[in-house]
């Protein structure tokens, strides 16, 4: 009999700790929608190849990198918000959605122009209950084998609320400035 109720005891508890279980958390995935970023003309002549970005570290990964306006130098990762695809493969796919109207960037490998990139900072800052998406390119451009610009250009807008929505969003919005001021460098006589 002690060994019936040892059994009926183990499976009584089994059941009881499947019952307890939290639900699974449910993965989040975040993407970049074109910005309309438009010239007068084109500012450069020709086709441009655009090499694949590049990113390190954190920024190389997934998740959405976050830090706390009180702590910036401790960056975190959240476990189960992410980018639909890697920033630096996400970048460039947004770059050159969002400049196709300003730039011909079409060309492939024999092309005279050159973009490379490489995502610097790509994270969410969080000051209570605001939030604001900050990103830092570095941004080289090459024509007929020489560089023609090469600048680091940094980015920062507030999200609308505290959503990681928003502050998609809120990214959108920053790469749009960086995108007008790289077009604004390449304008002759700049």
């Amino acid at each position: 009999m002690n060994r019936l109720n040892a059994i009926v005891l183990a499976l009584c508890l089994l059941l009881a700790a499947c019952a307890s279980v939290p639900p699974t958390p449910i993965d989040h995935f975040y993407r970049l929608q074109p910005s309309v970023v438009s010239a007068l003309d084109k500012a450069l002549p020709g086709a441009i190849a655009v090499s694949p970005f590049r990113a390190d570290s954190l920024y190389a990964e997934r998740p959405i990198v976050y830090a706390e306006e009180a702590s910036l130098r401790q960056l975190r990762q959240y476990h189960y918000h992410l980018w639909l695809y890697p920033p630096a493969q996400m970048v460039q796919r947004h770059l050159v959605a969002s400049l196709g109207n300003a730039l011909d960037l079409t060309g492939d490998s024999a092309a005279t122009n050159a973009l490379e990139g490489r995502v610097v900072g790509f994270e969410r800052v969080v000051s209570g209950k605001n939030s604001r998406a900050v990103v830092a390119l570095e941004l080289t451009l090459t024509s007929a084998g020489k560089t023609r610009l090469s600048k680091t250009y940094h980015a920062e807008q507030p999200a609308a609320d505290d959503s990681l929505g928003a502050f998609a969003v809120a990214m959108e919005q920053a790469l749009a400035k960086i995108y007008a001021e790289f077009l604004s460098d390449m304008a002759p006589g700049h």
